[in-house]
């Protein structure tokens, strides 16, 4: 049963949650930054770890993968069941570490599932309450445990984002019901790849990855790209392909279902 660390806290605004959490300056010195042996000289030197987020730094994190975070910013202040929900932990397990720090305000959560984190950094974190590691339970929807897949790739002279940071906050902007979203999986290069290899590498399920070729290729897509996209979604949810592809200046490819 997969654990993940979690922090809860108060910020004033969502601006302020997200600025502690932002790691895209460091994000995008690593894009550029172009990994070849350095020279001694300032122009190929590896990013500063100076430019991590305010959260990175207090856990001792060089950065987080975006695919196993998640981050909720709330407004009002919630309690525990609302934090299970959101990260379908044990319910037992987490109240009682709510009710261990006594936490009169919380209206921000990070969870984060990394096994190589170790709870002594992850206690060092100053601006957050850090609750723990708890066990997450398989979800358990009514709606059933369908999903499908939807693909959108881009090019970097049209894309409006470069992480799955971005891409959550876009998604957001167009309210998208969160309980429809299984995975936002999106796989970003500075330098254009072969599409049909990135599919390849970037998608779990192999007959999925088959299928998005097949598509690609009926499509006459450009055989290289710089980004894909793949957003897994519960079955019965229904999502608007070309909505999402405009607000990320991304090319909207298909839906795919899952075995």
């Amino acid at each position: 049963m997969p654990s993940m660390h979690v922090w809860v806290g108060y910020f004033e605004s969502e601006e302020e949650f997200e600025k502690f959490v932002d790691q895209e300056k460091y994000l995008e010195a690593w894009a550029i930054y172009d990994n070849e042996p350095p020279t001694g000289g300032e122009e190929d030197a590896e990013p500063s770890p100076a430019l991590r987020c305010e959260f990175c730094k207090e856990v001792e994190l060089d950065t987080y993968d975006e695919d196993y975070i998640e981050l909720q910013y709330y407004g009002k202040s919630v309690d525990a069941d609302r934090i299970v929900d959101a990260i379908v932990a044990d319910r037992e397990e987490l109240g009682r570490l709510w009710n261990r720090h006594r936490l009169d305000r919380v209206n921000a959560l990070i969870a984060y599932e990394d096994k190589d984190l170790s709870t002594e950094s992850a206690s060092k974190s100053i601006r957050t309450t850090y609750l723990g590691k708890v066990n997450r339970n398989t979800p358990n929807h009514e709606i059933g445990g369908a999903v499908v897949h939807y693909l959108w790739v881009g090019e970097s002279e049209t894309l409006s984002i470069h992480s799955s940071e971005a891409v959550r906050k876009e998604i957001k902007k167009l309210n998208i019901d969160e309980d429809a979203i299984v995975n936002i999986h999106f796989y970003y290069s500075n330098k254009k790849e072969k599409l049909d290899e990135m599919i390849i590498m970037q998608v779990e399920d192999f007959n999925v990855a088959e299928s998005m070729i097949l598509k690609v290729d009926e499509l006459q897509v450009s055989p290289t790209a710089n980004a894909i996209l793949d957003l897994i979604v519960y079955e019965p949810f229904k999502i608007d392909g070309s909505a999402i592809g405009s607000a990320l200046g991304m090319a909207y490819i298909g839906k795919f279902d899952a075995e």
